[in-house]
């Protein structure tokens, strides 16, 4: 989904350079979108699925939020590159779509992954306070990025902090719950 995000996105801002527009808006397109896709990445593969799995499957309740979560999570990771087109699109061509609509176009999904990201594989085999906090916090941030005038910059920014904070956190051995 991750791969399908970047080539919509990657179409999109393309197809906006070859009808010559504000280069200044697509650079920060592209930029802040491959920021948020390539930490979407990181943050998904951070954990090994197999010791997720291996403990979820114990218990039946968490077995089915791992599996249907993961709707949600794919799904958001699409929409997420089908908002950053939708936003190239907004930044070449006059439309009757407002700037706030399609900012939220590129930010919902990104909150929406960070959310349903640390409600399946985070929460359930939490490890420190840090990550108690800072996807939640990350996803209302990211949210509030589309008041920015560069959205898909600030999203991919605060989502590229997330990634710091958790590795650094990880690797510290984290606060202990």
């Amino acid at each position: 989904m991750l791969g399908e995000s970047i080539a919509a996105a990657a179409v999109a801002v393309r197809g906006a350079f070859d009808r010559n527009h504000d280069a200044g808006a697509l650079y920060t397109l592209a930029i802040g979108g491959l920021l948020m896709v390539f930490a979407m990445w990181w943050l998904y593969f951070a954990r090994p699925a197999h010791t997720l799995l291996a403990t979820t499957h114990q218990a039946h309740p968490k077995r089915f939020t791992w599996a249907y979560g993961h709707y949600l999570i794919f799904a958001s990771a699409a929409a997420a590159g089908a908002g950053l087109a939708a936003y190239a699109e907004l930044v070449t061509r006059s439309t009757d779509v407002p700037s706030v609509a399609a900012s939220a176009a590129v930010t919902l999904p990104v909150a929406i992954f960070l959310l349903t990201t640390w409600a399946v594989h985070i929460r359930p085999h939490q490890q420190s306070t840090v990550e108690q906090f800072a996807y939640p916090g990350a996803a209302i941030a990211v949210l509030a990025a589309a008041q920015s005038p560069a959205p898909a910059l600030v999203a991919g920014l605060l989502a590229a902090a997330l990634v710091v904070v958790v590795t650094v956190a990880d690797r510290a051995g984290g606060e202990r719950l």
